[in-house]
């Protein structure tokens, strides 16, 4: 067969977009095991910390996650505060059980009163300011350590030249796959960027800093009108263009078992509603949209001319178009294994590139659905 220069274009054309599509993978960065300089590790003494957690209706998780935080083997001084609803009688009595045990619990609760400001904002405000260390480590009630020496590990990275610290949440096998494979495309990017010199956001619930740098930026200040997105703002003011540290290293994760459907859109859609307020938010935007448009626009170019080339005789035209989508499968499907594999996603390799194809969807789905809400659902007070 003479291959004309049509044919021949057709050819190249179907190749290159599958592996421009491939490059624009946002798995195609891995966050690394450790960034810039070494976490010291095994130090003889350690520094002394806290631990805020922002309560709101998690009695049940609280009793299943809490002990272990509190039976944490530490060579330093660290106190658990606890910053709960008044009158949550479910969370009082078992603050009650556990003061009886644990000389470092320490609880506080939020005012009736307080109507017009983000109620876990708020929290995390008042677990800030009577905190008694410099180091304060915030997470959220829905996650745990796997063992007694997360605590030791996490306070590796709370070094002299440090003002921030990013760590990885992974998520239990019992959450949907497609789930656990967002999350990590998600944490592998933010994380990747912190590591970059540009924390502007992140999706886990496992972050620290310095309380004199919280006081300093005057805490939320500036984002109060928005209920949620309290780690994306504090990420964001506390951590861009600071000396940031990323933790991944496994004995420094937390671990989230279980999360509703409805928990999970509305992490989505408080997302939608908090990212114009971070800065760094518009150059994530775009390369989203790009990855999105390459991936498509070469999957459908190479079943187009697969057809075209089938219908057409012009075998040449079709195995060009079949070798480069099966190309855009296997590069897409190893990318995303790598970062998978590194961040305990445990997704099998045959439905990667079908989770790739889908969170496009997902995603539009999440926009369209926060377009159509209420906005002041997103507010906390109306000016």
């Amino acid at each position: 067969m003479i291959i004309d220069q049509f044919t021949l274009i057709l050819g190249i054309t179907v190749i290159l977009l599958a592996i421009i599509a491939s490059l624009a993978s946002p798995f195609l960065h891995k966050v690394k095991m450790k960034s810039g300089k070494q976490i010291s590790e095994h130090k003889e003494t350690q520094p002394n910390l806290s631990i805020v957690i922002p309560v709101h209706n998690n009695a049940t998780e609280l009793q299943s996650n809490l002990p272990i935080l509190l039976r944490q083997e530490y060579k330093g001084n660290y106190q658990v505060i606890i910053v709960a609803d008044k009158g949550d009688r479910d969370v009082e009595e078992l603050m009650k059980r556990l003061k009886e045990k644990h000389d470092n619990l320490y609880v506080t609760y939020l005012p009736d009163s307080s109507r017009y400001m983000s109620r876990k904002k708020l929290a995390i405000t008042l677990g800030v300011r009577a905190a008694k260390t410099e180091w304060i480590a915030i997470i959220n009630p829905t996650c745990k350590p796997v063992n007694e020496d997360w605590l030791t590990s996490w306070a590796e990275n709370m070094e002299d030249d440090t003002d921030f610290v990013m760590g990885y949440v992974a998520l239990g096998k019992s959450i949907p796959p497609i789930w656990r494979f967002e999350h990590i495309q998600t944490a592998n990017n933010r994380l990747h960027s912190a590591q970059c010199g540009k924390a502007w956001a992140t999706n886990c619930f496992n972050i620290a800093f310095r309380k004199s740098r919280f006081m300093e930026e005057d805490g939320f200040r500036g984002n109060l009108q928005i209920t949620r997105g309290e780690y994306d703002f504090l990420t964001n003011k506390l951590g861009l263009n600071r000396n940031v540290t990323v933790d991944i290293r496994q004995a420094s994760w937390l671990y989230e078992d279980e999360i509703s459907d409805e928990e999970w859109k509305k992490r989505k859609k408080y997302f939608y509603a908090s990212r114009n307020l971070l800065n760094g938010s518009r150059s994530y935007s775009l390369c989203m949209l790009f990855n999105n448009v390459m991936l498509y626009l070469s999957f459908l170019t190479s079943l187009a001319f697969s057809v075209f080339g089938y219908l057409s005789h012009n075998w040449i035209v079709l195995g060009c178009s079949s070798f480069s989508l099966l190309l855009l499968i296997v590069l897409r499907t190893f990318l995303a294994s790598k970062v998978s594999r590194c961040l305990g996603g445990d997704i099998g390799l045959s439905h990667m590139f079908a989770y790739d194809m889908r969170l496009v969807w997902q995603n539009l789905g999440y926009k369209i659905s926060y377009i159509r809400s209420d906005k002041n659902y997103f507010t906390s007070h109306k000016l």
